[in-house]
């Protein structure tokens, strides 16, 4: 194994899902994480920010437990390492953290170790940690991911966002894990609602790549994960019909929630209080943010 001492390694958050798009759809949003790992005599975890009271501080921490897996697939195995993470993304609100913290911690394996493993094998690893690959995608590709998974193989495709869209997240002040909001969705769907999903996840990627953006209302609709989720997410319903009021473009649960994200070509403080004031008549406290589309994914600033 050659490499540098330490590496530094930034990776975005992510959106998923962006309503009818399950589990393959995936945006990349400019708000970081940095996970800084370094070769050292014990093994260390230090956390800043977001988690800083709750993330374990041995090897079970999801960056260590990626790095482990990462050497693995080299046929390596994992010295003892100092890991410092500066977390901004919020635990369990489907922003994808578990996914930075994973992408981070491959990434970073790879660099410091120099363990030589391809981007499509990082990708792999990611997927196999995170167990579905709609968050660790856009982490790694940046930019709008479509993946798919065929047996242990991700097929991804990434591709460019037209300009002027960003994204206006109302987070919620609890948080829904998400193997819990897996749990909750049905075995088998009606054939009806298939259709109607798959066809508006086409319309969406469309919609997003050209720039026609008033498809979106239309595209993100959704029949097969939020209404199974709603009961997680007191208010989520209400906050997507007061972003769409408020005159968001879409606006839909991120990932597994209990985020709800809305995309806005302007407007996007009014668009956010709109959702702040509908969870909290639901009685849900919440924030509002609003984050650009990240074209980049997870780089080594360092």
């Amino acid at each position: 194994m050659t490499g540098p001492r330490s590496v530094t390694v930034r990776v975005p958050a992510t959106t998923a899902n962006l309503g009818a798009g399950y589990d393959c759809l995936g945006l990349a949003l400019a708000l970081h994480n940095e996970v800084a790992l370094a070769l050292a005599p014990e093994s260390s975890v230090e956390v800043e920010g977001e988690g800083a009271d709750s993330l374990p501080r041995d090897g079970t921490h999801m960056v260590l437990r990626a790095a482990r897996r990462a050497a693995e697939a080299a046929g390596e195995s994992l010295p003892p390492l100092a890991l410092r993470q500066v977390n901004r993304i919020p635990l369990a609100r489907g922003l994808g953290s578990s996914s930075a913290a994973i992408v981070g911690g491959v990434i970073g394996a790879n660099e410091l170790l120099g363990l030589a493993l391809s981007e499509r094998t990082m990708l792999d690893v990611a997927t196999e940690v995170e167990g579905h690959p709609d968050n660790v995608a856009p982490a790694m590709l940046g930019g709008l991911t479509v993946c798919c998974t065929v047996g242990d193989e991700v097929l991804v495709q990434r591709l460019a966002v037209a300009e002027g869209l960003s994204c206006v997240v109302a987070i919620p002040d609890f948080e829904v894990a998400t193997h819990r909001a897996r749990r909750v969705l049905p075995e088998t769907v009606d054939h009806a609602d298939a259709v109607f999903n798959l066809s508006r996840a086409g319309l969406t990627v469309a919609a997003l790549v050209s720039g026609s953006f008033d498809l979106l209302r239309e595209a993100m609709r959704d029949r097969l994960h939020q209404p199974y989720r709603a009961h997680l997410v007191p208010g989520m319903e209400e906050a997507i019909e007061a972003a769409l009021k408020a005159g968001a473009r879409s606006a839909a649960l991120s990932g597994s929630g209990p985020t709800v994200a809305a995309f806005v070509t302007g407007g996007g403080e009014e668009v956010g209080a709109a959702m702040v004031n509908a969870f909290r008549r639901a009685g849900t406290a919440a924030r509002a943010q609003e984050l650009p589309l990240s074209a980049e994914g997870a780089r080594v600033v360092s």
